[in-house]
Formats: C-alpha cells, sequence, structure tokens
C-alpha cells in the first residue's frame, strides 16, 4: 500500500508545531513573572500563540483546523484511559458521606452552568436567533474539558444547525482555564492576605514516588513506558469497539451519544482494565505490577497539554465573532455564578477546611481538576486536608447524579420544546441535589459529628 509522503509530512509537520508552540508557551510562563503568578496552563499560552498566528494567511495555510480537531478529541479519550488505568493510592481515609457530598457539589455545579447557559441562549434565540441549546455548551466547556465541548460543539453544528459550534466550543473551554487560574489565583490571594487562611505543612517532606512496590523493572525486554501506553491503547480500542457497535444500532441520537462521549467509555474501558490487572496480580497470576502510577500521570498530562493547545488553534475567528454576545453573557454569567455556588457549598460541606474545598473545587470545575490541585498546593502542599482525596473520590458519585445531563445533550438540542423540557428536568435536579448538600441547614436536625468535623490532628 502506498501513502503519500506530502501527506505523512503535513501530518508530522502539525505535532511539531503543536510541541513548539507547548515549549513557547512554556519559555513565555517562566520568563513573564505576572502570568506564572496567576498559573495560566503553558499549553493554553502556545494555544493562544497559534491562534493568534492563524490570524496571518500565510500561517494559516500551514495550520490545519482538522488535524487539530483531531488531536483534541482523541488526546481526551486517551488521557482519561491514563487516568482510569492509574491505581489509586489515598492517604486520607474520606467518610462515605463526605465523597457522596463532594459528587454532589460537582454534579450540582455543572446543572447550575446548564441552567444558567440555557436561560441565556433561549432568551438569545427570541433576541436574535442564537442556538437555543447552545447554553449546553457551557458545563462541557469549564466543567468538563475542552475535548467535551469540541465534541458536543461539533454534533450541535452538524446535526442542530448551530453555526460555528465547534469553535464555539473551544473558546468557553479557553476562557474556563483563565477563569479557574486567574479567579482562583485572586482568591487565593485575598484569603491569605485577610489571614484566613495559612500553608499547611507536615513535617516530613513530600517525594514524588517514581516507582511503586513490586512494578515490573526497567530492565525488562519491553521498556515500562511501552507497557504504559499499550494499556492506554487497549483501554481506547475497546471503547472505540464499543462507539461502533452503538452506532451500529442505527438510532441517530445513540450514534451521537455514543462519539459525543469517547472520553466516558475510555474512562470505562481504563477502569475494567485496572480492575483485571488487580485480579491477576491478586490470583498470583501475574506476580508484577504492570501499572505504573508515575507514567500514567505523565502520559494523561501529555494528551492534556496537546489537547489544550490544538483546542485553542482550531478555534476558528469568524465563527467566534458570530456568537461573540452569546459567548460573553454566558461565560460571564457563568463565571459569576459558579464562584458565589461553590463558594456557598463547599463551606457547607467541608467545616475546618472549607477554603481548601473551595480553590480545588472551583478550579476543577471552570479548568480541569489539574487546574484545581495547583490552586490547593499553594495552601496545603503536603495534603493535610482531605480536600485532595474528595476531588478525586467523587468521580463515581459524581458521574452517576450527571448522567441525565451528559445522556440527553442530543435530546435537549433536538428541538426548542425539548431544551425546556431538559431545563425543568436539570432544576428540579440541581434543587434536589442541594436539598442533600444542605440537609443540615434547611432541616435544622442534629446530625453524627463524626462523618462532618475535621481537625488538623486527625
Amino acid at each position: 500500500m502506498y501513502f503519500s509522503q506530502d501527506a505523512v509530512w503535513r501530518l508530522i509537520l502539525q505535532f511539531m508545531i503543536l510541541f513548539g508552540a507547548i515549549l513557547a508557551g512554556n519559555m513565555i510562563r517562566r520568563q513573564i513573572p505576572f502570568i506564572r503568578k496567576f498559573y495560566i496552563p503553558s499549553a493554553l499560552i502556545g494555544g493562544v500563540i497559534l491562534f493568534g498566528l492563524k490570524q496571518i494567511p500565510a500561517v494559516a495555510n500551514v495550520l490545519n483546523d482538522d488535524t487539530m480537531q483531531m488531536v483534541t478529541y482523541h488526546c481526551l479519550g486517551l488521557g482519561f484511559a491514563a487516568m482510569a488505568i492509574k491505581t489509586p493510592k489515598e492517604k486520607k481515609k474520606v467518610p462515605t458521606v463526605k465523597i457522596v457530598e463532594s459528587g454532589a457539589i460537582m454534579a450540582s455545579s455543572y446543572l447550575l452552568q446548564a441552567i444558567l447557559g440555557l436561560a441565556v441562549s433561549i432568551a438569545l434565540f427570541f433576541i436574535m436567533k442564537s442556538f437555543y441549546a447552545a447554553g449546553l455548551i457551557l458545563p462541557m466547556g469549564f466543567g468538563q474539558s475542552t475535548g467535551s465541548a469540541l465534541n458536543w460543539g461539533n454534533i450541535f453544528e452538524a446535526e442542530h444547525a448551530f453555526e460555528g459550534g465547534s469553535s464555539y466550543g473551544l473558546a468557553v473551554a479557553s476562557i474556563g482555564f483563565l477563569v479557574g487560574s486567574v479567579v482562583g489565583v485572586i482568591s487565593l490571594n485575598h484569603y491569605i492576605r485577610k489571614g484566613k487562611v495559612k500553608p499547611r505543612r507536615q513535617n516530613t517532606e513530600e517525594v514524588e514516588v517514581l516507582s511503586e512496590k513490586n512494578e515490573i523493572p526497567n530492565s525488562e525486554s519491553v521498556d515500562k513506558l511501552s507497557i504504559q501506553f499499550c494499556f492506554v491503547a487497549l483501554a481506547y480500542g475497546l471503547s472505540y469497539g464499543f462507539m461502533k457497535l452503538l452506532a451500529l444500532t442505527g438510532v441517530k441520537a445513540v450514534a451521537e451519544l455514543a462519539w459525543g462521549l469517547n472520553f466516558l467509555w475510555a474512562l470505562l474501558f481504563g477502569f475494567l482494565i485496572r480492575l483485571t490487572v488487580q485480579a491477576l496480580n491478586k490470583r498470583k497470576i501475574v506476580n508484577h505490577n504492570y501499572v505504573s502510577n508515575h507514567l500514567m500521570d505523565r502520559i494523561s498530562g501529555f494528551c492534556f497539554d496537546l489537547m489544550i493547545v490544538a483546542g485553542v488553534a482550531a478555534i476558528d475567528f469568524e465563527d467566534i465573532r458570530k456568537n461573540w454576545i452569546l459567548l460573553l453573557v454566558t461565560c460571564t454569567l457563568g463565571t459569576i455564578f459558579t464562584f458565589f455556588y461553590v463558594k456557598k457549598a463547599t463551606k457547607q460541606a467541608y467545616p475546618g477546611y472549607e477554603i481548601e474545598g473551595f480553590v480545588t473545587n472551583f478550579g476543577t470545575v471552570t479548568g480541569t481538576v489539574s487546574t484545581g490541585m495547583i490552586l490547593l498546593r499553594e495552601i496545603d502542599p503536603s495534603f493535610v486536608t482531605p480536600a485532595a482525596s474528595n476531588i478525586v473520590l467523587q468521580n463515581i458519585p459524581s458521574l452517576v447524579m450527571l448522567s441525565p445531563l451528559l445522556l440527553f445533550m442530543s435530546f435537549a438540542a433536538s428541538s426548542l420544546t425539548n431544551t425546556f423540557i431538559m431545563l425543568g428536568v436539570y432544576i428540579l435536579l440541581f434543587v434536589a441535589y442541594n436539598l442533600f448538600l444542605f440537609r443540615k441547614k434547611i432541616f435544622k436536625k442534629k446530625f453524627s459529628k463524626a462523618d462532618d468535623e475535621w481537625s488538623e490532628e486527625q
């Protein structure tokens, strides 16, 4: 079979540009204190550089938007697969009720963003004929990631006539990163200046663990990193087969759901691979632990960096200009309401470490988990509080609570009537989750302090 050399080198050139942009972004971040202070990701800076250069016709001819979107889409799934395969090593014992509360905070934040986004897009539909379901992109861009926002922007553009949907989704996600970093750092500085929080440190210095007990040695015939890539590729390959199977049903809504949630299926099959490896270890069928947490972190970090820079670079300025009012109003209201809601909810849920809980959750529901963890490390570098454990362990309950939002995205976008129906559902779910979160305050009953209070002596 003959492959065009030009086509191959064009693809390689796209990756060379992406890697060069990440290096340039990192250099700028290191050299400019203002940017470094606000923890703006190097990949985001690199993406902004490419977005700016793309406005020059000569550069625009070199950058391929389809390739940038392809990288964004697949890096999302690969990154989630690596995260799922990693064996959790949580040091903090977190009560089950606290994990469920953390999941409720996450799910409620997404739902609040969906409600606000839909309220804005429906209003603008009647005023200026904007796409009525465009507001659903807000929780995907703020709460999920660049890849999720692109996925659903593409679906809304291709199937529901949302003109410029893919670029709109990428822009929302980019703004979310800036909100999480900049607003998060401003909040931290405010709390520190007011004396409301001070760094908590343990006596022992934290050391990054590069190798866990009983891991395969580096001297194996196959490199340890190669094994990790094989696991990730296997998880993503299985998720592709599952998506293909769903698409073969012939039901349009099911097919859209299948391809739009590639990260969810990658997460599912990564988790199944992890359980399989653990079972083989337990039965002594496999003597070594073939999963390296350190290397899986590096793979997921690499995928997400590449996803961010490619996602920003793929934004089409003309598409954004068409929807700039929708983008501005949605993201502004989303930022304000998310900030105050998360602040209120974390104060209720995390007595004794509410500020640590706030910065971690706010960074996560506007940027990524990495954004939240970076903010947390500024005031809790040794993870003395359970804030880091909460944000990791809440994934399963939050995913269950969010299933109505994720599973009915396409249904909500299919007609104005369905959008109103799902808006009502989201409001009811938001109320229900918050009745659970604020149950102590609402019902004025005494609950066990064992599941609620935390002190540094624990």
